[in-house]
């Protein structure tokens, strides 16, 4: 294993990714910060080799070091010219009863990195797809290679974004053979990233008692080695949601803008995310229509919205499958020919429930995550019934990606459900964890921990004075008549 390539990569990774985290203005805590610079690195260092490619450049290790270094400094530019000192977290001894659950999540994360380093490559879709493409570019030194001379008619993984491709061949380059360690580059950024969203939220010990049920999910928990587009999908489209809710909150624009630039990147990984993205504009445009945006505004900001996710469609279909995959690609017979017969939707939408997750395989997917979910939103519905906005935004993302995938499966029979819709639903569960930092019967019981541990925190009763009883007057005596002189 190359120690010092590996060290190249995280340092490009991060630098690459705070430059274009500073071009957007964002207000972030430090720690937020530095896990959004490494979420964002991954997906932009994986455009060099498409570039080279592009450019006809051979894909060899020289030229993949230059290439990342020249792309790199071209994305600290906003950095030089904005430069300020940089912001170091201040680090806070955990107290103790945070340690175990701290203990158990530090080791998942070595047991995901530890499998990403040891094991290699092994799903299906990979070796019969972008995991092919890399190991033959590796050899031949670009990406249009004799792998496309075998039969390749029983698979369509080589129409597929080159996200996955790209950074293997980046890893197995500069890394080592197996590459895919940029998968644990990722996991642990976002790990990181949504544990502080969860301590900003309620106290530590519910945090972590969150986060443990977030990592008990058996099939995302296996995502996290296993290298498939479908956990960094997950993640760009849950940081361009959450940041979507930023800005319906805030009104800052620069929190619109990045939202859809990581909803953008999502659709680069997953082109089906385009579907989800459109079903989120509502949430968007009756915020602003309730804000009383002039609808001229309404419009343009939903063509940003919309078009920055269109712009990375193209540029994954037109432009680089399209120069990359010397075949033709034929869209036209996956799609629903009997478009009026909406009974394929509601079957999809009834399987989602009853196949998928309150199954006797539900528990092997998602493990307890998804049911717990639902009783406590059935919960908080009943008691206490209260609802900040970050929750109904939440529940709104959980709808949108419910009825999103029945629609997908609805549209494009070969999205099925065992496949596609078991690993999209991947995008629910960050969305429902975020609610459940959320949920008004956590938040109280949070706040009840909170002012235990802390009496002086807890707000003050406001001690009304008993009113003063009114006092029975005396009646007033008679006027008395002053003695006129008698008359003589």
């Amino acid at each position: 294993m190359n120690f010092a390539g590996l060290l190249f990569l995280l340092i490009t990774h991060f630098l690459s990714g705070r430059g274009i985290l500073r071009l957007f203005k964002l207000q972030l805590d430090p720690i937020p910060a530095v896990c959004l610079s490494f979420i964002l690195g991954v997906p932009a260092v994986s455009f060099v080799p498409c570039i080279l490619q592009l450019m006809k450049i051979p894909l060899a290790a020289n030229s993949v070091y230059i290439g990342i270094s020249v792309f790199t400094a071209v994305c600290c530019i906003p950095l030089l010219v904005s430069f300020t000192k940089p912001r170091l977290p201040k680090f806070i001894m955990p107290k103790l009863y945070e340690w175990p659950a701290l203990l158990v999540l530090l080791f998942f994360v070595v047991v995901s990195v530890w499998r990403c380093y040891y094991m290699p490559p092994y799903s299906r879709d990979m070796l019969s797809g972008p995991e092919l493409i890399a190991e033959y570019a590796v050899r031949e030194k670009t990406m249009i290679n004799s792998v496309f001379n075998i039969d390749l008619h029983t698979s369509n993984n080589y129409f597929k974004s080159p996200y996955v491709t790209t950074l293997q061949i980046i890893y197995k380059l500069l890394v080592f053979p197996f590459g895919q360690l940029w998968l644990s580059v990722m996991f642990v950024s976002f790990t990181t990233f949504i544990y502080s969203l969860l301590m900003d939220r309620v106290h530590p010990l519910i945090a972590g008692f969150l986060m443990l049920i977030f990592f008990a999910v058996p099939e995302l928990f296996a995502y996290t080695f296993v290298i498939l587009y479908d956990y960094s999908n997950m993640v760009l489209f849950f940081t361009g949601f959450y940041f979507l809710t930023r800005y319906m909150q805030n009104e800052k624009f620069n929190d619109f803008i990045f939202s859809s630039l990581l909803f953008g990147l999502a659709t680069y990984i997953r082109t089906e995310s385009l579907i989800l993205i459109a079903f989120m504009s509502p949430l968007f445009l009756v915020h602003r229509y309730r804000q009383k945006m002039p609808l001229a505004k309404i419009a343009l900001r939903l063509a940003i919205f919309m078009g920055v996710s269109i712009v990375f469609y193209v540029i994954c279909i037109k432009i680089f499958v399209h120069n990359f995959v010397p075949l033709p690609l034929d869209v036209s017979h996956e799609i629903n020919k009997h478009i009026t017969d909406f009974s394929p939707l509601f079957k999809r939408l009834s399987d989602i429930v009853t196949v998928l997750i309150f199954s006797d395989t539900g528990p092997i997917f998602y493990g307890c995550f998804i049911i717990f979910f639902v009783y406590l939103a059935i919960a908080d519905l009943v008691w206490p019934r209260k609802y900040n906005k970050e929750a109904l935004y939440a529940l709104y993302g959980v709808a949108v990606i419910y009825f999103g995938f029945g629609f997908i499966g609805y549209l494009l029979p070969l999205a099925d459900l065992q496949n596609t819709t078991k690993r999209g639903f991947f995008k629910i569960i960050p969305i429902m964890l975020l609610y459940m930092a959320n949920s008004g019967l956590i938040q109280r019981l949070s706040n009840a921990i909170k002012w235990w541990e802390d009496p002086e925190s807890a707000p003050k009763k406001k001690v009304v004075a008993a009113p003063t009883p009114k006092r029975k007057l005396a009646p007033a005596p008679p006027p008395q008549v002053a003695n006129r002189p008698k008359k003589r």
